[in-house]
C-alpha cells in the first residue's frame, strides 16, 4: 500500500469539506476544487466555509496538506484520483439532475488530455442508474481518452449522516463501489483502506448496482422510520402504550436492527425525502410498482402535517391555551439545514391558527427565519430559556444537547403551566407533580 494518496475533491459543500479534511488528516495531500471563490478562500486561509462538527479543527489541524482552487486543471495534474461530489437537485419527478456532475466531467476530461499518468475519477454525488456510465462518455469524448487504458471510473456514494460526517466517513458500516474495470476498483479499495478507522465490508460492482444500492438503501430507511411513527401513533391510543419499549424489543431481533426504529418527527433532510422519490421514479420508470416508496411519503408527510399539528392544538384547546415553544428547526440536530425539516412544517401549520409561536434552535436559526419569513405570530429566541419564556405548551421538536441541559426549574419558572410534548423523550419529568410531560408514542390518558 502506498503511503500517501494525492487526491483532489471537486466541490466543497458539506460532504465534500469533510471529505477533504479526513483525507488530509489521514496523511494524504488534498486539493479541493470549487467555484465558489469564498469557499476557496476560506479553506486556504486554514477555515472551514461549512457548519459541520470537527471539521474546522480538521482542517486548520492538517493544512499543511490541503489548498483549494477553482482551476480543475490544476487539481487534476496535481492528484492521482478526483472526487465528484457536488450538487445533484432533485427534479419534479423524483430523478436527479446531473448538469453540475457533467460539468465538473467535463472539466476533468479536458486537463486529462495533457495528463500522460493514469488518473481516477470517483462520482461520489449522488446519481441513478444509468448516471456514471454517462459520465465515462463525457470524460473519453472530452479527453480523446479511453476508460480502462489511460484513466478509470468508480460510482463510490457515501452514507453518511449530517451533524456526524466526520465519524461516519471514517468509520462506514460499508464501503460501496461500482466500478469499470477491477484496477480502478483496486485503487480506489486502497483509498479508503487508508481513510478508514474501522473495517467495514467493501462491497463491489457494476456501476447500475451501486446506484442502485445508494438510494435502495435510503429508501428502506425510510421505510423504518415512517414504520416507527405507526407503531408511536398506536401506542398512544391504548392505556400504558410506549412506543420505546415496543421498538426496543422489536431492534433485539436480528432481522430488524435498532437503528431508525424509533418513534419521533418525521423524516427529512437532503437524503431521505429525495432518495425515496427517486427510488419510486427507477421503478417506474422500469414498469414496477412503486407503492411502497410512495406510500412511505404518503404517511410520512401526514405524520408531519397533520398528526403532530393537530396533538399539539389539541393541547392547547385542551388547557385552553395560546401560546406555544418549539425547540429545534433543524431537520436533526447537529447541523443547520432546515431542509424537508419536520418541525418547520409544523411550525407552518401552527402559524395558521390564533395562537403566539416561539422558535428556538442552536444553529439552524438562519436558515429558520429565511423558511418561516412572512409569518407575523412567530418570534425567534436567542436561548431555549428564552423560547420557553412566558409560553403554555413546550414542544421539543429536535434532541439538540442543549436541550437536554434544561432542568424542571427552567421548565417550572419560566412557563405559565408547563406543558411539555417530547418528540424525542429528552426528559425524565413523568413523575413531576408541576410538569404536564407527554411524549411522542406514549399514552398520556388524554
Amino acid at each position: 500500500m502506498k503511503t500517501e494518496n494525492k487526491i483532489s475533491v471537486f466541490g466543497l459543500g458539506k460532504l465534500g469539506c469533510t471529505m477533504l479534511a479526513c483525507f488530509a488528516h489521514k496523511g494524504s495531500s488534498v486539493v479541493g476544487v470549487d467555484i465558489n471563490e469564498t469557499s476557496v478562500s476560506k479553506i486556504n486561509s486554514k477555515t472551514s466555509p461549512i457548519y459541520e462538527p470537527g471539521v474546522d479543527e480538521l482542517i486548520k489541524k492538517n493544512a499543511d496538506r490541503i489548498r483549494a482552487t477553482t482551476d480543475a486543471a490544476d487539481a487534476v495534474m496535481n492528484s492521482e484520483a478526483s472526487f465528484i461530489i457536488v450538487p445533484t437537485p432533485s427534479e419534479e419527478n423524483g430523478s436527479f439532475n446531473t448538469k453540475a456532475v457533467e460539468s465538473v466531467a467535463k472539466a476533468i476530461g479536458a486537463a486529462l488530455k495533457n495528463k500522460s499518468d493514469y488518473h481516477l475519477i470517483i462520482v461520489t454525488s449522488t446519481v441513478l442508474p444509468g448516471d456514471t456510465a454517462r459520465v465515462v462518455k463525457i470524460l473519453e469524448e472530452t479527453s480523446g481518452k479511453k476508460c480502462n487504458v489511460d484513466f478509470g471510473v468508480c460510482y463510490n456514494p457515501d452514507f453518511i449522516a449530517l451533524g456526524s460526517i466526520v465519524k461516519d466517513f471514517l468509520n462506514p458500516d460499508m464501503v460501496l463501489i461500482g466500478e469499470s474495470d477491477k484496477k480502478a476498483g483496486d485503487v480506489l479499495d486502497e483509498i479508503h483502506l487508508r481513510l478508514v478507522d474501522n473495517k467495514p465490508s467493501i462491497n463491489r460492482m457494476t456501476f447500475e448496482n451501486a446506484e442502485l444500492t445508494k438510494i435502495a438503501l435510503n429508501s428502506y430507511c425510510t421505510l423504518k422510520i415512517t414504520f416507527a411513527n405507526v407503531l408511536a401513533d398506536i401506542c398512544e391510543k391504548f392505556p400504558g402504550g410506549n412506543v420505546n419499549v415496543v421498538s426496543q424489543a422489536l431492534g433485539f431481533d436480528t432481522r430488524i436492527g435498532h437503528r431508525y426504529l424509533k418513534g419521533g418527527l418525521s423524516y427529512g433532510g437532503p437524503c431521505f425525502p429525495r432518495d425515496n422519490k427517486a427510488f419510486a421514479w427507477t421503478a417506474s420508470k422500469l414498469g414496477v410498482s412503486h407503492s411502497l416508496a410512495s406510500k412511505t411519503d404518503e404517511v410520512n408527510n401526514f405524520h408531519r402535517d397533520t398528526r403532530i399539528p393537530s396533538k399539539l392544538l389539541a393541547i392547547l384547546k385542551e388547557k385552553n391555551a395560546k401560546s406555544i415553544s418549539v425547540l429545534g428547526l433543524t431537520y436533526k440536530a447537529d447541523t443547520t439545514l432546515v431542509e424537508e425539516s419536520a418541525a418547520i412544517s409544523v411550525v407552518r401549520s401552527l402559524a395558521k391558527e390564533n395562537i403566539r409561536i416561539h422558535v428556538y434552535d442552536p444553529a439552524g436559526m438562519t436558515e429558520g427565519k429565511t423558511a418561516l419569513s412572512g409569518l407575523k405570530n412567530v418570534s425567534f429566541k436567542d436561548t431555549a430559556k428564552d423560547c420557553i419564556q412566558g409560553t403554555d405548551l413546550c414542544f421539543v421538536a429536535s434532541p439538540w444537547k442543549e436541550f437536554k441541559t434544561l432542568t424542571k426549574e427552567d421548565f417550572k419558572s419560566a412557563m405559565k403551566t408547563p406543558v411539555i410534548f417530547d418528540a424525542w423523550s429528552l426528559y425524565d419529568f413523568e413523575s413531576e407533580k408541576d410538569i404536564d410531560y407527554r411524549q411522542i408514542g406514549k399514552y398520556n390518558g388524554k
